[in-house]
């Protein structure tokens, strides 16, 4: 269903090796907190990850792992208060037009209609805001919110899990899909419908961003404005019915009247993924989108995605609990617990041969044709308070590999293979951590 990518190395720093250019997103040490009554509670703590153009990364983990709240806070979408951003980056490099073939595809872009933007503060020669690159690189956390609702829907846009709570109720389809190209392609639906944005006045202008009042719309009922604000209709119709159409949703125009109590479960999700693929993002996190959907549908939603994720050559943070959904699309891996990175690498061999001792109880608690009744893998114990936690490995109260060295240090991300990273002291040594060899789990059953 897609091709392989062959991705690199990824040290302390979660820059990769995977080609010279820059991840489209960079992770850094993120850190989410929030005030409680009982503390301060560290929903994500110190996760660090790349995600190239065009690749799948699946993150997977429990439900309270953190996925969710890491996904949310690339959009800064965490409230705050009680949320607090307690640390790290969020390096996002957003795209451009290809001025070389205006957004059709070309060689020099890949055929993706999309170029790397030059950064604004060297002109593209390469200085500290962009790490010497020359490509703009902007911080998701502390840009402007001005500029982050620029980047919201264009340059990053997520599915979220329920579409049934995600859609509002009291909106047609058409008026949800509408405000995503009223509030990013304005100038285009202007073109298109034979209206110079540059000349034209500050009504139409509105009416273009679907800005206007009560009288304003009544003055766009009247001749001579009619006939452009129908041509605007018309062209935001037909942008409309062609993402609803990408999505396989039959019958278009009739769907965009509808609303959404009137749509099942299937329509609903792909209404969310056309109303996410509606600007073309660079970026799709698409949060959970099949928890709500039969077997069957799940199937469809996810060739949907793929397809559509190669046809726009959009990057996937895919976020999920199921690793045999995250097998089928995921191009990279990463595992989650307690809010932190436990372990990142290819799917293929995060999903055959993890090293993590969580990760091989997820994987064991997949049921299979190989295994005998009552043979699933159980994993004992909870997940832990994060409240004004200590150094520590989160996972030690349920590790059958647990040592004393787990319960007061915290293990880091390390490369123990090619392109595979694990926190876990199973593949330490005494040694070079400086304990005594007893205070060290044993290798004993570990590969």
């Amino acid at each position: 269903m897609r091709a392989r990518r062959q991705n690199g190395q990824q040290d302390s720093s979660p820059v990769s090796v995977m080609s010279e250019t820059p991840a489209l997103l960079s992770l850094r040490g993120l850190r989410v907190h929030f005030d409680t009554k009982r503390g301060e509670s560290h929903a994500v703590d110190d996760v660090s990850f790349d995600i190239h153009d065009g690749e799948t990364l699946g993150l997977v983990g429990e439900t309270g792992s953190g996925k969710t709240m890491t996904a949310r806070s690339l959009l800064r979408l965490v409230p705050r208060p009680p949320g607090i951003y307690a640390g790290g980056q969020a390096l996002f490099r957003p795209k451009i037009t290809c001025p070389g073939c205006a957004g059709v595809g070309c060689d020099s872009c890949d055929n993706t209609g999309r170029a790397n933007a030059p950064c604004p503060q060297c002109s593209g020669t390469g200085c500290p805001a962009c790490e010497g690159s020359g490509i703009e690189t902007i911080d998701l956390l502390t840009v402007s919110e001005r500029r982050m609702r620029r980047i919201r829907g264009n340059h990053i846009a997520m599915i979220s899990q329920d579409p049934g709570k995600a859609l509002n109720p009291a909106l047609s389809i058409r008026q949800q899909m509408a405000e995503v190209f009223a509030e990013h392609r304005a100038d285009e639906i202007l073109r298109e419908a034979g209206i110079d944005p540059e000349e034209v006045g500050s009504l139409l202008r509105r009416d273009a961003r679907r800005r206007t009042s009560f009288f304003e719309r009544r003055l766009l009922s009247l001749p001579p404005l009619r006939a452009r604000h129908r041509r605007l209709r018309a062209v935001v119709d037909e942008r409309i019915a062609r993402a609803l159409a990408d999505t396989r949703i039959p019958n278009p125009p009739k769907v965009m009247q509808r609303y959404p109590h009137e749509l099942s479960g299937g329509m609903k999700q792909r209404v969310m993924i056309a109303q996410a693929l509606a600007a073309n993002p660079e970026l799709l996190i698409a949060d959970e989108p099949t928890t709500a959907l039969d077997v069957t549908i799940q199937a469809r939603i996810l060739d949907l995605l793929a397809e559509l994720q190669q046809r726009h050559h959009t990057a996937v943070l895919y976020i999920s609990h199921d690793l045999s959904l995250v097998r089928r699309i995921s191009d990279r891996v990463a595992v989650m617990y307690a809010g932190q990175l436990v372990e990142i690498g290819p799917a293929e061999t995060i999903l055959s041969r993890p090293m993590h001792p969580y990760a091989r109880g997820l994987l064991g608690a997949i049921p299979t044709t190989n295994h005998r009744r009552g043979g699933l893998v159980a994993i004992e114990g909870t997940v832990p308070e994060l409240v004004d936690v200590t150094p520590m490995c989160r996972f030690s109260g349920r590790c059958p590999y647990a040592a004393p060295i787990c319960k007061h240090r915290n293990p880091i991300l390390e490369t123990h293979a090619s392109d595979h990273r694990v926190a876990c002291f199973l593949y330490n040594s005494a040694a070079e951590l400086g304990v005594a060899p007893e205070d060290m789990p044993s290798r004993g059953g570990a590969s």
